[in-house]
């Protein structure tokens, strides 16, 4: 492994007067993007220098409501234009300019992914949607058929630009009866080497679900990873997940769906608030959660997102922060048509994180002390994300007994402070850990008035006489 965030202890031997905080992502004072809210897969790419927005815009043809997928392009991924398509590319191209995809009978849920990967250029990009072949939920809520008589199927689709698309309905990646209606997001997992998509058990059954496959085309029926548990408030439901690969780990924006226990319905609660709780996983499969507080929280009354945040797209930004885009909805779930005064239900909202500030550890007072596991280096760079404008860093490589190795103790160190993603330990006969490459040694620090983030070092973790590169 090479980068070590401080979600929980699992790298961790012991820590003294340390507390771990998590802290929330601030919101960026940009103009609302009313136009983008809808299940958007906001991406930065680097080869265009651009940021591209996958969006859902509904239309109505023949009397019937579509979703499809419309394209917009940015150069700070606050101020979008539309990407003109020359052609129309499907039956509903002549209704908007910069409309790239819809399915079938529908567009909607769903999300892609850019697989560079892949040696087929013409699969570079993914898609995965629910195309209903029959009622949806809206028209479900409102009849006595059951799901099962909606014939949803969950399709993917390939492009080579993300422009056009070919639809693949030979291998569809989901098919339990009445579709998916959250968010469909896929992605590749280095762990397990295989495909995932987040899903949900069934259309109306808020959990966590993934289906895997080895090659896009082949896929596993879904499996549950993330159920409410006792410790959660009385009948809290998950509507959806999306999730990214965070270097050496997932991270998973959870939607947290705060219900109404008074509402009465057949199949599902339709009223109440969403908000964005932070998970995590060390392969993918097995999810953990923090603190079970919002991470990306409503905002304040009057502006989009005070009803509910749907957080759908994380990425690393140009000056190397974190930044998550959300859907910020006036209203609660069940209320479909925006508040007197306003054009949309929703818009596109941004916050900004820090890199690696999902969480840090700190002093509670005083000087505390932190130990890692024993680690065996392949590489004698370390580097650390931490912030002390005031205080100080002090690090220590220790052997596993915890006996200092001789010119690298604290004493030895030269202090760390100021704010810095990647500051390089250095020691006055040291500078750096080469020396110990292949060794049995500890990671060691003392902090003052001091926030850690983030450790990266090349290592594979030593469990007594066994490496064991992860659980």
């Amino acid at each position: 492994m090479k980068t070590f965030l401080f979600l929980d202890d699992w790298m961790l031997d012991s820590h003294r007067d340390i507390v771990r905080r998590f802290p929330q992502p601030k919101q960026i004072p940009a103009a609302p993007v009313t136009e983008m809210y809808n299940y958007a897969t906001v991406i930065r790419d680097p080869e265009r220098g651009c940021y591209r927005s996958w969006y859902n815009r509904f239309f109505t043809v023949e009397g019937r409501t579509l979703a499809a997928k419309c394209l917009a392009e940015s150069e700070d991924g606050f101020h979008w234009k539309p990407v003109v398509v020359a052609k129309p590319v499907d039956r509903l191209g002549h209704l908007r300019s910069n409309l790239v995809f819809s399915g079938h009978t529908s567009g909607g849920e769903g999300t892609l992914m850019c697989d560079p990967r892949d040696p087929d250029p013409e699969r570079r990009y993914k898609l995965t949607y629910s195309d209903r072949l029959g009622p949806g939920p809206e028209q479900l809520r409102e009849s006595s058929e059951s799901p099962a008589s909606d014939r949803s199927l969950g399709l993917t689709a390939y492009s080579p630009d993300g422009i056009h698309w070919r639809i693949d309905d030979d291998h569809p990646f989901y098919t339990v009866p009445g579709g998916c209606d959250t968010l469909i997001m896929p992605l590749f997992n280095p762990v397990t080497e295989r495909y995932q998509v987040v899903v949900r058990p069934s259309v109306l059954d808020r959990r966590i679900a993934i289906v895997e496959s080895p090659d896009f085309l082949n896929w596993t029926q879904p499996l549950t990873v993330l159920t409410p548990d006792p410790l959660d408030e009385p009948c809290l439901q998950f509507y959806g997940m999306p999730w990214f690969y965070y270097e050496d780990l997932f991270i998973g924006l959870l939607w947290d769906h705060h219900i109404s226990q008074d509402e009465l319905m057949g199949g599902a609660k339709w009223s109440g608030v969403i908000d964005c709780e932070l998970a995590y996983s060390y392969n993918g499969v097995h999810w953990n959660r923090t603190n079970r507080q919002p991470f990306i929280g409503r905002t304040e009354p009057g502006t989009y997102g005070c009803g509910s945040v749907y957080s759908h797209s994380l990425l690393i930004d140009e000056d190397d922060r974190i930044r998550i885009y959300s859907a910020g909805l006036l209203t609660d779930h069940s209320i479909e048509e925006p508040p007197k005064g306003f054009e949309s239900i929703g818009a596109m909202i941004v916050h900004q994180l820090r890199k690696d500030g999902f969480a840090y550890l700190e002093p509670r007072a005083g000087w505390g002390t932190v130990t890692m596991r024993s680690v065996k280096p392949r590489s004698g760079e370390i580097t650390i994300n931490f912030r002390a404008p005031l205080g100080r860093v002090l690090v220590q490589i220790s052997d596993p007994n915890r006996k200092p190795i001789p010119g690298y103790s604290f004493e030895d160190c030269i202090p760390l402070t100021g704010d810095e993603l990647a500051a390089r330990p250095r020691w006055k006969e040291r500078k750096d850990a080469s020396k110990l490459i292949g060794e049995h040694v500890r990671l060691e620090f003392k902090l003052f008035q001091a926030e850690l983030y983030a450790v990266r070092w090349d290592v594979q973790p030593w469990y007594g006489d066994l490496p064991i590169e992860r659980i």
